[in-house]
């Protein structure tokens, strides 16, 4: 869902301000962009930008064969939680985790029907979540569910709907 700005922003720069409500909102965006046609303003692809999503979800379930060191952890929850509620950008860029680095030839369908039944899954009530992410350690269900639609809205700002 795009916030009100000034008028004189660009759809791009509006982008930058994504924020959803929840996963289906995410959901109807990629509906959306896919049928209206969409500009990329950063280096991956919109399946790339899904396939990336997907596995991150996919850790909401599983969990992770990887974790960032013990002490990092608390100080980057510090760091990103409150970012998260506000719903507000990172200023951080970094590279994505290799396990989490999407690959290069993938479909965009299976991507984004990937993505569609994932949030459907996490929106559930009655599915279990794993207690820790790799980045952030533990987190509750409300946390989960925030951080995934905070990771949804700042890789799809890159994805900039035809005007």
């Amino acid at each position: 869902m795009l916030q009100k700005t000034n008028p004189k922003t660009t759809i791009a720069e509006r982008r930058m301000d994504l924020r959803y409500p929840d996963l289906g909102a995410a959901c109807a965006d990629i509906i959306r962009l896919r049928e209206g046609g969409y500009e990329l303003v950063g280096t991956w692809s919109l399946a790339q930008i899904l396939d990336h999503l997907n596995m991150s979800m996919q850790m909401t379930i599983d969990g992770a064969e990887f974790t960032f060191p013990a002490l990092l952890r608390p100080v980057m929850k510090l760091m990103f939680m409150p970012t998260m509620r506000k719903g507000k950008p990172s200023k951080l860029r970094g590279k994505a985790p290799k396990q989490l680095q999407p690959a290069f030839d993938l479909d965009e369908d299976a991507c984004a029907n990937r993505f569609y039944a994932l949030a459907e899954t996490l929106m559930d009530p009655s599915t279990p979540f794993v207690t820790h992410y790799p980045m952030l350690g533990r987190l509750n269900r409300e946390q989960w569910l925030l951080m995934q639609q905070w990771h949804a809205a700042h890789h799809l700002s890159f994805v900039v709907p035809h005007a």
